[in-house]
């Protein structure tokens, strides 16, 4: 008998569960080690377990307060006789990773089911075995439609066997493969969608299941295309925009240097538009530009392109027989133009127009020279009385001659220390607090004074001048973002601009890293500004050029936006930590609501791309809080501060 006692203590002594047995009070009479081991109490023996003591044939799970943190344990109770003592045996089962797989599992549960994006999950042999309800949202197709099914229910037809042959021997070889894919909805609506697979293996390495993550691009799809029109198109006019001109006019002069043909380009400036602006307000102005935008459509018949150059300005391009065929259509347009207008506020009003005019030739072989010519000789024609047109002649240069001299200043300038950095805040609108600053060039000439950058930076661009510029701006603007940390300042991102000049020559990434290091200024604290059509001209080359940037550390930004013509696809290749939106597309809020729905779409689709974006040309709190409203991160803008010295910025920050 005794061996049976000891053979049973010994048992209770080794068994995972616990064993505990109280009186009819409560108090523990017995408690084996794994009993003391859930309950994390110390000894149990003579206190009150506070545990159910009825018997319970399924069992209880209750929760137990232990040092270690929460945990459940599983409780099974019978009567019986102790020391001839009513008493309860009481099981105790430590049941807390049972729980926590459950929460778990219920978790994962929770989020599948829940997520935005659409998930399929398949077995090994490609049967969908699971969808979640944004799958079903996106395609249509309720999970009893899908189930059994492979997820070659969905094909468009759009892509080859190789696209798919490519995408298995990804999934197979590395377990993964991501991009973007064309499907087919339930009712036959083809769309675009950014699609990761995943292969599951089992303990064996053996595939079990596929997992397929997937968004709808197609608003993405709709909103870039909205937005490559607008980037090529004037919102107001709908005419082709500056840049859209400029691509014309390139081709235009290819094939006047190849064919021999004559090509014309005419700038027209409305005379008497700003009184009328000023006088009946912007809506007015508006409506007017809109009807000299529609009359220049409807009646400049055969002319190739009309553009609306901006402001009060618009161009024409036409491939001409003759002078005189140009002189016919600078009259014609200076005719219609100057007939009256019917606003739809029931005034008429009246305004002329201005042309200037540049012939193709030798002495114009870019786009932007002829612009150049153009624009001197509608200087001209409205130097001469205005309500008339002047070709550009040779002797409209002395502008050229003024920056020829500006050129041999600035070389002077940039040798004896007469260039300045200027700071610019820019402010987290969540807060309210600076947390950057924009680095601005400025010339202070010992003749002309303050010379601001619209002066001297086009030539600097056309000489080469530009990149000593560049190089000494980002020096400067280290080496004082290096004094203001040494003297407690708190940590600023100061952002420098990266000209097109810089982008060409390849090796930034060299001068940014050299100049890291030699101010010692955090790379982390430093963001490089890119315009986004020195981007797009050479989209394949700024990929491989902003991974070698990002790479050493610093952040990234894309400059004026919207102004270009960035194409989505390329904007997601691009390492990118912030998209600056172009001061026109602020200077009319809340008035203009073409401007509105622009700046509203770009920030909607920065943010899609997890990009932090930054309004430039705040000038008034109406426009800061349509930006707030529409969840723009930052702004900068005289609305703050017109850009200042270093001193002055310091007391921005109320140091």
């Amino acid at each position: 008998m005794k061996n049976s006692l000891d053979n049973f203590e010994l048992i209770l002594v080794t068994i995972s569960d616990g064993i505990v047995v109280v009186d009819a009070h409560g108090l523990v009479l017995y408690a084996n080690d794994s009993a003391n081991r859930i309950f994390e109490r110390g000894e149990l023996l003579g206190k009150d377990l506070a545990v159910p003591l009825y018997p319970s044939q399924g069992g209880q799970d209750i929760n137990l307060i232990r040092r270690s943190g929460i945990g459940w344990a599983e409780l099974r109770s019978a009567p019986l006789t102790w020391n001839k003592q009513p008493a309860y045996v009481i099981g105790v089962r430590d049941i807390t990773e049972r729980k926590l797989a459950d929460l778990k599992l219920k978790l994962a549960d929770a989020v599948f089911d829940s997520t935005r994006e659409g998930l399929l999950v398949t077995d090994h042999l490609q049967r969908i075995v699971r969808i979640n309800p944004a799958f079903s949202e996106i395609t249509g197709y309720s999970e009893a439609e899908v189930l059994g099914q492979t997820p070659q229910l969905l094909n468009s037809g759009r892509h080859d066997r190789l696209f798919y042959q490519t995408m298995w021997a990804s999934i197979n070889g590395s377990g993964h493969w991501q991009g973007e894919i064309w499907n087919r909805r339930k009712n036959g609506e083809v769309y675009p969608q950014l699609i990761s697979i995943d292969a599951i293996r089992d303990a064996n390495g053996q595939v079990c299941n596929y997992v397929a993550v997937s968004t709808d691009l197609s608003k993405l799809r709709d909103s870039e295309l909205e937005l490559d029109f607008l980037a090529h198109h004037d919102p107001l006019t709908r005419l082709p925009n500056r840049l859209l001109l400029l691509s014309r006019l390139q081709h235009g002069i290819d094939l006047a240097q190849r064919d021999g043909t004559p090509l014309a380009l005419l700038m027209i400036d409305l005379d008497r538009f700003k009184d009328i602006n000023d006088s009946l307000g912007h809506l007015a102005g508006d409506e007017l530009l809109q009807s000299v935008a529609s009359r220049l459509s409807t009646q400049a018949q055969g002319v190739d392109t009309v553009s609306r150059f901006g402001g009060d300005e618009f161009a024409l391009l036409q491939d001409v027989d003759s002078a005189e065929q140009v002189a016919s259509i600078a009259n014609d347009i200076i005719r219609f133009l100057s007939e009256p207008y019917h606003l739809s506020s029931g005034v008429e009003v009246r305004i002329g127009a201005s042309v200037g005019i540049s012939i193709f030739s030798e002495n114009a072989l870019t786009p932007e020279l002829m612009l150049q010519q153009a624009d001197s000789a509608l200087y001209q024609a409205k130097t001469e009385g205005r309500g008339r047109f002047a070709y550009f002649c040779e002797s409209q240069t002395q502008a050229a001659r003024a920056r020829v001299d500006i050129e041999v200043r600035l070389r002077r300038a940039i040798t004896q220390g007469e260039l300045r950095v200027y700071y610019q805040p820019q402010v987290d609108i969540a807060s309210g607090r600076i947390v950057g600053a924009e680095a601005l060039v400025r010339w202070q000439s010992p003749e002309g004074g303050l010379i601001q950058p619209a002066r001297f930076i086009p030539i600097a661009e056309s000489t080469g001048l530009i990149g000593e510029i560049d190089d000494w701006v980002l020096r400067e603007t280290c080496l004082q973002g290096q004094r203001w940390r040494q003297a407690g300042l708190p940590e600023l991102t100061l952002a420098v601009n990266v000209s097109a000049y810089q982008f060409s020559q390849g090796d930034m990434a060299q001068t940014v890293a050299r100049v890291l290091h030699e101010t010692g200024y955090p790379a982390q604290w430093l963001e490089l500004e890119l315009t986004e059509s020195a981007l797009m001209q050479r989209e394949t080359q700024a990929i491989e050029f902003l991974n070698r940037l990002k790479a050493l550390g610093v952040r990234l930004a894309i400059d004026d936006f919207g102004t270009g013509y960035s194409s989505l696809a390329y904007l997601k290749l691009f390492a990118l930590d912030v998209l600056k939106i172009d001061k026109r597309f602020i200077d009319d809020i809340p008035v203009a609501r073409d401007d509105m729905e622009i700046v509203t779409a770009i920030i909607g689709m920065a943010h899609a791309l997890r990009l932090k974006v930054l309004a430039e040309g705040v000038e008034n709190n109406e426009q800061l809080a349509y930006l707030t409203a529409q969840g723009c991160d930052q702004f900068q803008g005289y609305l703050t501060s017109r850009p200042v010295p270093a001193a002055e910025f310091e007391k921005l920050l109320g140091i």
